[in-house]
């Protein structure tokens, strides 16, 4: 299932890490991010299996705007076979939920390497 988060997720999306030094959205950024209002909770995605979440999507737009305009992170369980799979199948549907919003434009999916499709997860 993949699916917009609320307020009760805060958890789940504060439970994926980076194994590496590379650049992601870690639980300060994200929560400082939300009290200025370029993350929020319609535009951050996961994806779980069995209620467990196995990947995220940050996504980030302006405070002043309606929708978000860039994937900020994404990050897949390691535990996963084809990790590319879930995290191509959790944009697309953020995408399209997007769209059917009204958003005018698609996000702009920033490069995201193929190493920060693989976390670490914390819990």
């Amino acid at each position: 299932m993949f699916r917009s988060t609320t307020g009760a997720d805060l958890g789940a999306v504060l439970s994926f890490s980076s194994p590496g030094p590379e650049p992601w959205v870690d639980a300060l950024h994200f929560l400082a991010g939300q009290d200025a209002g370029t993350y929020r909770d319609e535009w951050t995605w996961l994806a779980f299996l069995d209620g467990r979440p196995l990947a995220r999507a940050i996504w980030w737009g302006p405070a002043s705007s309606a929708y978000p305009t860039r994937l900020d992170c994404l990050l897949v369980d390691r535990s996963l076979p084809h990790p590319e799979v879930w995290s191509g199948a959790l944009v697309r549907s953020a995408i399209r939920a997007f769209a059917e919003a009204g958003s005018p434009l698609l996000p702009e999916a920033a490069h995201v390497p193929r190493y920060a499709l693989a976390s670490t997860r914390r819990l």
